[in-house]
């Protein structure tokens, strides 16, 4: 235990501050103070090396903890799950990175939970570093985790020796916001409650001289104003830098720290100690990606080789078979309901429950082809690591959401339907460009609707039938769809409603359906029907477009008389989006194929791979 005389000078020290306003950090013995340095992250959602498109990653991490010498190295969550180098060993390639780096400790983020709790546990025993989440217990009330707290000695700066406390809490609401079956052994207590039970153990028990919590958590505020015995709190969750002091329980100022999310910022702590008065100061330093591309660990970076070379056995694993081809076609798929938009939504119902699914055009980005369906081909029709989630939304809600797909989708068509004829007259069909949002259409299960182009705008859509039922306005449906797209303001007020359930990721939901082997009944039930009167007339102008970018790595392309079908296996879809909490992706590959219009001048079938980079459309 501390001595007695430090304890007494601690209380007078605090007193003192807080009868005058003074930070505890404001104040420090010149003479007795040292330094630690703690480097951390959080919500990095399974992004591994360092990319042009502004990831560090973890070679970049590792020049990093040596040039900062750290004496900690911690991680606040969302971190096993993601992109597909993570999911497709169930978080064990970001297990392996970081023991490679000599991570101590981590606690798990909501996201994390989506192989199942068994499944994080097992990663946690298989590793070096310590999964901490203390509020976390089995059926009996015992601590699921091995560790409820990790403690180091560390040299500090001037060689003082220090012993340093490390505990993990989730916030409870947690529990609720992953799918129930992955948290089905599992139940979380009240974070603050234990939190501070295990500081205290950690003070009195351990003799630790600065006590550490590591934390996901949806208000960092309320968790400190409810805590005491924690000097400093690592965060994760909110997808923001934070570097703020809050007060605990007991009057005394804690520092906050987040980095940001996907790798794009990497924090390092740097905590003044007092031996009479304990931490006396705090401070953040924050790396962003632009500082650290020239910091790639050649180790590390082959260690990453090495895993994605292991990895191209699991995306070559035979899923399922599939009796018949369903193409990708970008244009098609943005004018009007396709099969696999069907199964994609069909997996999504599946897998939830749910009433309604919805998948927006533009995070469709493949298709199937007839014979063995491979991981790789599911990964290739949903790339960008997004996460399935659902919102309850009322009758009124969808039918904005039908209405405004309707309308975007006779846009759309008035675009494509001159492009085609602009192939005709041998001109250039790019003089016509596609709506901004073009990929914000939507596809459907869950209900039927039908729709005429004739009609006025924000009124074409008919006969909605949810269950089999008319469309209630005023009843609440379960609706689920990506993270990204229920986040878009395209969809009106059903982007500001929260989120009631996150599940696991859209490619590993599709998997799962597959996998089942009875998809393709999805395929052949049309959700979206057009009216016999859905021509009319319309006028778009010609507006000039800019060079596209080149994409790689088609998949397929099947050849159509009636339209234009290509298939794309994205490679890299990594890049910054916005993000609450989400697994948001804005960029991948884009191929407005146009197959179908080239042989119309030339007689053959082309794959023209031109396009922009652009998720949402």
């Amino acid at each position: 235990m501390k001595k007695a005389k430090n304890k007494k000078v601690c209380c007078i020290f605090l007193t003192a501050a807080v009868l005058s306003g003074i930070s505890v950090y404001s104040v420090s013995a010149e003479e007795t103070k040292t330094e630690i340095h703690i480097v951390h992250t959080n919500d990095i959602h399974g992004y591994y090396k360092s990319t042009s498109n502004g990831q560090i990653g973890f070679d970049s991490l590792k020049t990093i903890v040596s040039k900062e010498n750290a004496d900690l190295l911690l991680d606040a969550g969302d971190t096993f799950h993601g992109q597909s180098f993570a999911t497709v060993e169930n978080g064990k390639s970001i297990a392996e990175l970081m023991d490679d780096l000599g991570y101590d400790a981590m606690t798990p983020g909501n996201h994390d939970w989506s192989y199942g709790a068994d499944r994080v546990k097992e990663l946690d025993e298989n590793s070096t570093f310590k999964v901490l989440a203390a509020n976390v217990v089995d059926d009996n009330g015992d601590s699921f985790f091995d560790n409820t707290y990790f403690v180091k000695a560390v040299t500090a700066d001037d060689g003082t020796e220090l012993k340093v406390g490390v505990l993990g809490v989730t916030d409870e609401s947690f529990y609720t916001s992953t799918a129930s079956k992955n948290v089905e052994n599992v139940r979380f207590t009240e974070d603050t409650d234990k939190a501070n039970e295990v500081a205290q153990k950690l003070r009195n028990d351990e003799n630790c001289d600065i006590v550490l919590a590591i934390t996901h958590n949806n208000n960092l505020e309320d968790f400190v104003a409810n805590t005491s015995g924690i000097d400093a709190v690592i965060a994760g969750h909110q997808h923001i830098l934070i570097d703020k002091d809050y007060t605990n329980k007991d009057g005394k100022s804690v520092r906050v720290v987040e980095a940001g999310y996907y790798f794009y910022d990497v924090g390092v702590l740097t905590l003044t100690y007092d031996k009479e008065l304990g931490v006396t100061q705090a401070s953040e330093k924050v790396y962003t990606s632009a500082e650290t591309q020239d910091m790639s660990d050649a180790d590390i970076a082959g260690k990453i080789s090495a895993i994605e070379k292991r990895e191209e056995s699991v995306l070559n694993e035979v899923i399922g078979e599939s009796k018949n081809d369903y193409p990708y076609s970008w244009e098609e798929i943005r004018t009007s309901e396709q099969k696999i938009g069907r199964i994609v939504t069909a997996a999504y119902l599946d897998y939830t429950g749910a009433d309604v699914a919805m998948e927006n055009a533009g995070g469709i980005r493949s298709g199937i082809r007839k014979g063995n369906v491979t991981y790789s081909d599911l990964i290739s029709i949903s790339p960008y690591g997004n996460v399935l989630i659902e919102k309850e939304l009322t009758g009124s809600q969808i039918m904005d959401i039908l209405n405004f797909t309707v309308d975007l989708m006779k846009e759309n068509s008035a675009v494509y339907d001159l492009q085609k004829e602009a192939i005709k007259k041998g001109e250039d069909p790019y003089q016509y460009s596609w709506p901004n949002n073009s990929g914000s259409v939507m596809q459907f299960s869950g209900l039927s609707a039908e729709y005429n182009f004739a009609k006025p705008q924000g009124n074409r859509v008919s006969n909605v039938l949810i269950g089999g039922k008319p469309i209630d306005l005023n009843k609440t449906y379960k609706v689920v769809s990506n993270n990204y797209a229920f986040s878009s303001s395209d969809y009106g007020t059903a982007s500001t409603q929260p989120i009631a359930k996150e599940y696991t990721t859209c490619e590993q939901v599709l998997r799962d359906y597959i996998s089942k082997g009875n998809f393709e009944q999805a395929a052949e039930k049309e959700n979206l029907l057009a009216k016999a009167d859905v021509t009319e007339p319309t006028t778009v102008q010609p507006t000039t477009v800019q060079p596209a970018t080149s994409v790689t790595s088609p998949a397929y392309t099947e050849p159509s008389t009636a339209a234009a079908t290509t298939s794309m296996a994205t490679t890299d879809s990594a890049a910054k989006g916005n993000s609450q909490d989400n697994n948001t992706v804005k960029t991948s590959g884009y191929i407005p194929t146009l197959v179908a219009l080239l042989a119309l001048v030339s007689g053959g079938t082309f794959a023209v791979l031109v396009g922009k980079k652009c998720h949402k459309d």
